[in-house]
C-alpha cells in the first residue's frame, strides 16, 4: 500500500511517524511529541445538521462532503490529524448482511441503523450461514462507495464502521435474548460468535482488496490513523455491559481470531470498561484501546495503570462544551503521556456536557478544535514541566435538588411472613421462575396482600440486583435474567393486584412509557413497566424508537397522568428534549418522567422533564410523587 507522504502541501510521514511512537510506548519528551488528531468532519451524520440530503443513496456526494471536510481541516488546523475516506453506513452493515432491516435516516443528524433483530428463536438461529459481500445486506453499497472513493479522489480509502461480534449479534438477536441465551443456550451462542466472527474475517479481507491494502495495515481506524501491524478495529460497546466472566468466555476467544488475522488491531468502547482488564490481557494482538469516556477521567486512569505498559490508549469522544474545564480535568487524572493518543471529535451540533450528556449546541468545528489543541499543548508542557494544572474556572454543573419520592410505610409483618418473603428473594436471585412462583404462593399463604410479595420481594430482590449493578458486582445479563424472574413471580401476583384494584375502583394513575427515537433498547422500560403495573398504575407501552408524535398521540388519547420515556444510547437524549417540548406545544398537561444508563438528574432539570429515576424500583416511587403532584396542582 502507498500512502501519501503530503497532501494539500501538509507533510503527513511526520504525523505518521509521531503516531507510530505512541503505538509503540515512547517515552514523550516534549508537548508537541504528543500525538493530538482532532475530527472535524466524522464520517456519520450524528452531530452534524450539514450532512448532504443524499449522503447514504449518493456514494459521489460522500466522497464529496468528506474530501472537502479533511481539505478544510488540512489548511486550517496544524494537528496531527492524517486524512483518509471512510465508506459510512451505519453501524449495522454486518447485521444487515444477516438479515436485519435497516432503517434510513429521517431527519438530518441521524444516521442508518437497524430497525429490528433478524433472529428471535433458536430454530432461526441455526439456519444462519455466511453472507456473502457481492449481494447481501449493504456490503454490496459499502464495496460500491470503496470502488467511488479510489476511482474520483486521491485520498486513501479505508474500512465501514465495524461492529464486533459482540455489537453484532446484539443487532442481530437483541441484547434481552442474546444475554438470556448466553445463560440458557450457551453451546448455540459459542456457534453464533464463530459464524459471526468467520464473517467479520471475511468481510474485512474483501474491503481490504478494494481498498488496495494488506492485511496487517488501514489507512485508517476509527479516525485514527494506525502503523503496519495494525490492520483492523472492531467495536465493543456492549463489554461495558457483561461480566468478566461472560466477556472472558464468549468474546475474547473471537477478538483473538479477528485481531491475530490482521496483525494486530485497536477496540473500542464508550463508558467504562476497567473490569474487562484482565480479559483484555488474553486477547492476542490487542495493540490500543479506543475509549470514549464520557468526560469520567477515572476511567483513562485506571486503563493507564493496569493495561498502559501493553497497549496504546486513544481518547475518543465528543468535544466538550467548557474546553479548557475538561482539558484540565483530563491532565489531572492521567498518569502518562507514553502510549496515549488524544483524538476528539469537534461536532457543529453537539458538545459533551459536564455531567457526560450531550448538549445542542451551534459552533465551528475548526474554532473549536483550535481551543482544544491550545489546550492540550500548553498542559501537555505544564505535565512534563512538573507543574501543577489547576482549572482557571469553574464550569460545575448547577446544583439541583433531586424530586424526594413518597415513602410508603413498610407494613407490619410476622417472622413467617418475614421467612416467606425471603424465599421469594431467594428464588429471585437464583433466576429460578417456577422457584420464584411456587414462593410467591407459599408468601399470599401466610396472609401477605399480593402488593405486598411484590415490594417487598420481587422488587426488593430487583433493587439488591440494581445496587450490586451499580457496584460493579453483576451486569447486565444478570439484570435480565432477574427481571425474567420476576416476570415469572407476576404471573402468579398480576392478576390478583388486577381484582384488588377493579374491586376497590381504584387506580393510581395512567402512564405512557415507550424508548425515544433512534433507540431500541428496552430491557430497563420493561422493567419499570412491570413493577408500575404492580404498583396499581395502567400502563400503555409504546415501544422502542418512538418519534415525538408517539408520545403525544397515545398520551393525548388515553389522558395520561405521566409521559415516561427511556434512552440508553447517548446519541438519542437529545429525543427527549425535542419529545418534552412536541408534548407542551400540543398542550399535553401530562407530567414527564425519563430514565435510562446515561441519564441523570441535572440531565432531567435540564430538559424541563418534572421525574427522573435511577432504577425500576424508584420509579414506581417517583410515579406516585408526580401523580399526587398533578392532583394537587389541577
Amino acid at each position: 500500500m502507498t500512502e501519501l507522504s503530503r497532501w494539500r502541501g501538509v507533510d503527513l510521514d511526520a504525523r505518521r511517524a509521531k503516531i507510530s511512537r505512541a503505538f509503540d510506548l515512547a517515552e514523550i519528551d516534549s508537548p508537541d511529541e504528543l500525538p493530538i488528531l482532532i475530527t472535524t468532519t466524522p464520517y456519520f451524520a450524528f452531530g452534524s445538521n450539514d450532512v448532504p440530503a443524499d449522503y447514504f443513496s449518493n456514494p459521489a456526494a460522500m466522497l464529496r462532503h468528506q474530501e472537502s471536510g479533511h481539505a478544510r481541516h488540512i489548511a486550517e488546523l496544524p494537528d496531527d490529524y492524517v486524512p483518509y475516506l471512510m465508506p459510512w453506513y451505519g453501524t449495522g452493515v454486518l447485521a444487515s448482511a444477516f438479515g436485519c432491516p435497516i432503517m434510513l435516516p429521517g431527519h438530518p443528524g441521524e444516521d442508518p441503523a437497524v430497525a429490528a433483530p433478524c433472529v428471535t428463536t433458536v430454530a432461526e438461529a441455526a439456519r444462519l450461514r455466511l453472507p456473502d459481500p457481492r449481494c447481501d445486506g449493504q456490503m454490496p453499497l459499502v464495496l460500491e462507495t470503496i470502488d467511488c472513493f479510489r476511482a474520483h479522489s486521491d485520498l486513501p480509502v479505508s474500512l465501514t464502521d465495524m461492529q464486533g461480534p459482540l455489537d453484532t449479534l446484539g443487532l442481530m438477536v437483541g441484547q434481552e435474548r442474546l444475554y438470556k441465551w448466553m445463560y440458557q443456550e450457551a453451546g448455540l451462542i459459542h456457534d453464533l460468535f464463530d459464524l459471526v466472527t468467520e464473517a467479520f474475517i471475511e468481510w474485512v479481507r474483501v474491503q481490504k482488496q478494494h481498498c488496495g491494502q494488506p492485511d496487517d495495515q488501514s489507512s485508517g481506524l476509527i479516525m485514527v490513523w494506525s502503523p503496519k501491524g495494525v490492520g483492523v478495529w472492531e467495536s465493543d460497546d456492549d463489554l461495558v455491559l457483561l461480566s468478566p466472566k461472560l466477556y472472558e468466555e464468549f468474546v475474547v476467544p473471537s477478538l483473538s481470531r479477528i485481531f491475530t488475522a490482521f496483525g494486530g488491531g485497536t477496540l473500542h468502547f464508550c463508558g467504562s470498561g476497567v473490569h474487562q482488564v484482565e480479559s483484555f490481557r488474553q486477547v492476542a494482538g490487542l495493540r490500543a484501546l479506543n475509549v470514549s469516556p464520557m468526560g469520567r477521567f477515572e476511567i483513562v486512569r485506571a486503563l493507564q495503570e493496569q493495561i498502559g505498559d501493553r497497549v496504546t490508549i486513544q481518547l475518543q469522544e465528543i468535544a466538550p462544551s467548557e474546553i479548557e474545564d475538561y482539558v484540565d480535568r483530563l491532565f489531572r487524572e492521567i498518569r502518562t503521556l507514553r502510549g496515549l493518543i488524544l483524538a476528539p471529535m469537534a461536532l457543529p451540533n453537539v458538545a459533551l456536557a459536564p455531567d457526560g450528556s450531550n448538549l445542542p449546541t451551534d459552533r465551528d468545528p475548526i474554532a473549536t478544535a483550535q481551543r482544544l489543541l491550545s489546550r492540550c499543548r500548553e498542559n501537555a508542557a505544564k505535565f512534563l514541566a512538573g507543574e501543577a494544572i489547576q482549572p482557571d474556572r469553574s464550569s460545575a454543573m448547577p446544583v439541583t435538588r433531586p424530586a424526594v419520592a413518597l415513602e410508603r410505610p413498610a407494613p407490619a409483618i410476622s417472622s413467617e411472613q418475614r421467612l416467606a418473603i425471603e424465599v421469594v428473594i431467594q428464588q429471585m436471585l437464583s433466576f429460578d421462575g417456577p422457584g420464584v412462583q411456587a414462593a410467591a404462593h407459599g408468601a399470599l399463604a401466610t396472609g401477605l396482600l399480593p402488593f405486598d410479595v411484590v415490594t417487598l420481594g420481587l422488587a426488593e430482590a430487583m433493587q439488591r440486583v440494581g445496587a450490586q449493578f451499580e457496584r460493579g458486582e453483576c451486569f447486565l445479563p444478570e439484570l435480565i435474567m432477574a427481571a425474567g424472574t420476576m416476570k415469572a413471580g407476576l404471573v402468579v401476583l398480576q392478576p390478583l393486584l388486577s381484582a384488588l384494584e377493579a374491586a376497590s375502583g381504584e387506580q393510581k394513575g395512567v402512564v405512557v412509557i415507550g424508548t425515544v427515537k433512534g433507540d431500541f433498547h428496552d430491557i430497563g422500560k420493561n422493567i419499570v413497566k412491570a413493577l408500575l403495573e404492580a404498583g396499581g398504575f395502567q400502563v400503555y407501552d409504546i415501544g422502542v424508537n418512538q418519534p415525538a408524535e408517539g408520545f403525544v398521540d397515545k398520551a393525548r388519547e388515553v389522558g395520561a397522568d405521566i409521559v415516561a420515556m427511556s434512552a440508553l444510547l447517548t446519541t438519542t437524549m437529545a429525543q427527549m428534549r425535542a419529545t418534552i417540548e412536541a408534548l407542551r406545544a400540543a398542550g399535553v398537561r401530562a407530567n414527564v418522567m425519563v430514565g435510562g444508563a446515561p441519564i441523570n438528574q441535572q440531565f432531567a432539570a435540564r430538559i424541563g422533564a418534572e421525574g427522573y429515576a435511577a432504577d425500576a424500583v424508584k420509579a414506581v416511587r417517583e410515579a406516585e410523587r408526580l401523580v399526587g403532584l398533578r392532583r394537587r396542582t389541577a
